[in-house]
């Protein structure tokens, strides 16, 4: 598998600035924010939102490429600030190989932090003076709330289809994707069927990276994926897998799968582990995400020049990804 770094090569120089604008937008002063922009500079993630803005943007004339670091910035915000409130909502301990900002600073504190990134965030994109990019994110952060809450509501519905499923996770994650990649397009002055094409395939991309996700929390290492594993599951959250696995149990089998999400524990999720792997409920959707992967790559024509093999990079990369 390329390395990320490698595959985003066009826009080095540009993700360095996001990187640094990013930085920047955490130095803060007052106590406790003054701490815990240090802790969220310590923390970032591989930026993988505003590369995809970039390298959208990066597609056009480059004529507003400042916007869209800008834009870029606004997005890793926008993300942090989505984890922040995840962690709290899951009472996660681990995030990126350091304990979640609800552990160090209690709930409360979090989420006043998480709303102040939101905030911080839709002030950049304020500024750039883009209206259609304050719709496109507006209607985004609603969106992820809604799958939010849908998810929610679903908390231990062991009779959750797949496509509920899928809708939800459209919803709190592949639109921000896609998203990112409408933006980026937009910046970069490209045609609308070019627009349409990049959000589809960023919305496809971003459907591929929750499922893999998914398969990662239930059959992942926490040492290596820096971040508490089968969190969601022990909320009653069902991803993927655990759909996929309950749809072929017989009925006995079906109930102790029930039983053994609702308890819990170390015991409980090494046997389901096992069963998701033996049954076939991972490589199914392993499968299910590689389907996505495909139908992102028939996004890309060779009218998208020499970048068009950087996103099938990119989808490859989405796919194999082990952390």
């Amino acid at each position: 598998m390329n390395d990320l770094e490698d595959i985003v090569r066009p826009v080095k120089a540009e993700l360095a600035v996001v990187k640094s604008n990013y930085a920047h937008q955490l130095r803060w002063q007052a106590e406790p924010i003054k701490g815990i922009g240090k802790y969220l500079s310590r923390t970032h993630g591989k930026f993988f939102r505003p590369m995809l803005v970039l390298l959208s943007a990066k597609m056009g004339d480059g004529a507003k490429m400042d916007k869209a670091i800008s834009v870029g910035v606004a997005i890793e915000l926008i993300h942090a600030a989505s984890l922040i409130h995840d962690d709290i909502i899951d009472d996660a301990v681990l995030r990126r190989r350091q304990k979640t900002l609800n552990r160090k600073w209690g709930n409360a504190i979090s989420v006043i932090a998480g709303d102040y990134l939101l905030a911080r965030a839709f002030d950049i994109v304020s500024k750039i003076e883009e209206p259609e990019i304050m719709k496109v994110f507006s209607k985004t952060a609603a969106r992820m709330c809604e799958g939010e809450l849908a998810q929610l509501s679903n908390t231990y519905n062991f009779g959750m289809t797949e496509q509920e499923y899928l809708d939800i996770i459209k919803r709190k994650s592949a639109y921000l994707i896609s998203d990112c990649c409408t933006a980026g397009a937009m910046l970069g002055g490209l045609s609308r069927e070019k627009v349409d094409r990049l959000a589809a395939y960023g919305l496809y991309l971003g459907m591929a990276f929750q499922i893999i996700d998914d398969c990662l929390d239930l059959i992942g290492q926490e040492k290596s994926l820096g971040k508490s594993v089968w969190q969601d599951i022990d909320e009653g959250k069902l991803t993927l897998p655990i759909i996929f696995m309950l749809e072929g149990a017989g009925r006995r089998e079906r109930a102790k799968i029930m039983d053994l999400i609702t308890a819990g524990g170390k015991s409980s999720h090494r046997i389901l582990k096992q069963r998701a792997l033996t049954s076939g409920a991972v490589s199914r959707s392993r499968t299910i995400a590689f389907n996505y992967i495909r139908l992102a790559k028939k996004k890309l024509t060779e009218s998208d020049g020499m970048l068009r093999k950087t996103f099938y990079d990119i989808a490859d990369y989405v796919l194999e990804r082990r952390n």
